[in-house]
């Protein structure tokens, strides 16, 4: 565009026909080029009418890109008195958009003052550049690639790119341009604008945001439709009142219902009758208080049998962190109940046979109990028949007396001990733990079995440690275990008819455990019945019923310790059996 003045004036109301005059008078022919709803003027000069033929020129721009000074009022233009002028520099700058044109070889020739503000450039520094200056390192190549393109082709220019402003900030912009052609067909100049579209960008961020949160959302649904679907357990999901809104495929096809059939309260029509009103004493006030809740009762199963089902339930929030209701599942454990049941039948036969054993264990010691019980009586006889001499004098012995009688004390109170024990061993009760000294048990023991070792000329010795720390554990059931294990080495030691020792040792092992020895000289054991002599009804002694043993065994690992035996390197056998420590008050030597 050549020529520094321009003017322009309608030439039909509401500015629907222009015409565009030079400064020397002569008139501009206009066609307008419309780039995303703004115009740009690009024209090609000739001589009013009446002067010839049309002349070839370009349009030239303010080489200061100011705006252009209004034409000479003294100027004569072929228009009517009425008609209004304006200058075009204006209105190019006034253009809501980045206006610019470039050379055929696309470097640039002129920026809109809007361009030049917001890139912090002046037009000396963007001349003759690319149209890729100042764009964003990472479209610059897509965006080179389509103007090269569009060079190369000669077809109109579209590109979205990143557009660097004057505080290093950069906004993504529509790039349009088209280009302008000669009378040949010759590109002379393209002419384009730069639309501001940060803010609809960010719009479809945003939207597409949505979308894939939308998308991610159906995903989830459809993984956790699938999971729940699939799952081995019974699924159910309540709103924020309580009422349940879903029950997996699972549920329904464990009840033989529909989803309509079971959601709000008409889960409960397949609840024992007899258990209903326990599923809302536990539920509803889990409910009010947000808090997780566990309960059984038994659920009709389609085939009509009722199914002991375990239930567990937990609130749920959304991402606000707002109440949304509860999930919960339902596992069947009527097959767990049963073998509880079963199990609980088991320990009670197992009780019965430890009280079993212990009748014929203490029948077996009836000799040795006998003479238990016969010496303090003996001796309280004894000490009787003293007293009422020291009584019987001329002259009392009053103080020789007092000390006989309090004998007769001593050796009553021993015998009722020994009676107690035996009592305690003979009766049928529930095994009830409590805070066992073991070494205190173990000389009750040896108390109640060294007449019978004596009988057998059989030498009882002890290694007990000191402070050993008590056991959590059942007195009669332990007091059984050692009854039988020293029994055992007892019987063991008899078989080699020389007589012999049994030692007995008690300590804490570094896994944090109490550890009991039964050590016997006796005929010692095989390693291949090490672990046999365990199984029940195994014996080696013709009177025996193989029960012992086993039932220690039981009787231990019931107490979460571990019962084994070894022979020893020389002669006899060892029993060993471990109690876990849970720390309390410690028991003394």
């Amino acid at each position: 565009m050549v020529g520094s003045d321009y003017r322009v004036v309608p030439t039909s109301a509401n500015w629907k026909g222009i015409a565009v005059y030079s400064g020397a008078g002569n008139r501009v022919n206009t066609a307008a080029l419309l780039l995303t709803d703004v115009i740009i003027f690009r024209a090609s000069t000739s001589e009013p009418e009446g002067h010839g033929e049309e002349r070839g020129t370009a349009m030239k721009q303010s080489r200061s890109n100011q705006p252009l000074e209004q034409a000479s009022a003294s100027e004569q233009t072929p228009a009517d008195p009425q008609t209004s002028e304006f200058h075009l520099g204006r209105v190019i700058n006034a253009i809501p958009g980045f206006v610019w044109s470039a050379l055929p070889d696309g470097r640039l020739e002129f920026c809109s003052q809007r361009w030049l503000d917001y890139t912090g450039m002046s037009l000396n520094e963007v001349r003759s550049k690319e149209l890729a200056t100042a764009i964003h390192p990472q479209d610059k190549s897509d965006f080179v690639e389509k103007w090269r393109a569009a060079l190369t082709q000669g077809e109109s220019f579209k590109a979205e790119a990143r557009l660097r402003r004057a505080d290093g900030c950069y906004r993504y912009f529509l790039f349009r341009g088209v280009p302008q052609r000669g009378a040949k067909g010759a590109i002379s100049r393209w002419y384009g604008n730069n639309v501001d579209i940060e803010d609809l960008k960010q719009a479809q961020e945003e939207i597409a945001d949505g979308k894939r949160v939308e998308e991610r959302l159906r995903e989830s649904e459809a993984r956790f439709q699938v999971m729940a679907d699939t799952a081995p357990v019974l699924i159910w999901m309540t709103g924020t009142d309580g009422l349940c809104n879903y029950f997996n495929k699972p549920w329904l096809e464990f009840t033989g219902r529909s989803m309509e059939q079971e959601v709000g309260t008409g889960w409960t029509e397949g609840v024992h009758p007899d258990d209903v009103q326990g599923c809302f004493d536990c539920f509803l006030p889990a409910l009010h208080a947000r808090k997780p809740f566990r309960m059984e009762y038994r659920l009709r199963r389609a085939d009509g049998e009722y199914r002991w089902v375990i239930e567990s339930g937990i609130p749920r929030y959304t991402g606000a962190g707002e109440f949304a209701g509860y999930i919960g599942s339902n596992i069947d454990i009527t097959d767990l109940k049963s073998a509880e049941a079963e199990r609980e039948r088991l320990r009670q036969v197992q009780s019965e046979l430890a009280h079993i054993n212990r009748v014929t264990t203490m029948g077996e010691l009836t000799a040795s109990i006998a003479h238990e019980i016969k010496q303090p009586i003996s001796a309280a006889h004894t000490n009787a028949q003293t007293c009422l001499l020291w009584l019987g004098r001329d002259q009392p012995d009053i103080e020789k007396a007092q000390k006989a009688v309090s004998r007769i004390i001593q050796d009553a109170t021993r015998a009722s001990e020994i009676i107690n024990r035996i009592r305690v061993l003979f009766k049928k009760e529930q095994p009830q733990r409590e805070w066992v000294d073991v070494n205190e048990v173990i000389r009750e023991m040896i108390s109640l079995m060294g007449s019978e070792a004596g009988r057998r000329t059989i030498s009882i010795y002890t290694e007990l440690a000191p402070e050993l720390p008590k056991v959590s554990a059942d007195r009669v059931q332990l007091q059984q275990v050692l009854m039988n294990l020293m029994l055992n080495g007892i019987e063991a030691i008899s078989e080699g008819k020389l007589g012999g020792h049994l030692t007995i040792k008690s300590q804490q092992n570094p896994e944090d455990q109490v550890l009991i020895s039964v050590s016997d000289s006796g005929i010692g054991l095989p390693p291949e019945r090490a672990d046999k002599v365990f199984d029940a009804f195994f014996t080696t002694k013709p009177q025996g019923t193989g029960m012992g043993l086993s039932i220690s065994r039981s009787i231990i690992e019931s107490h979460g310790g571990r019962l084994w035996a070894k022979g020893n390197s020389d002669r006899g056998a060892t029993f060993q059996f471990t109690l876990p420590v849970e720390h309390a008050a410690t028991a003394t030597a």
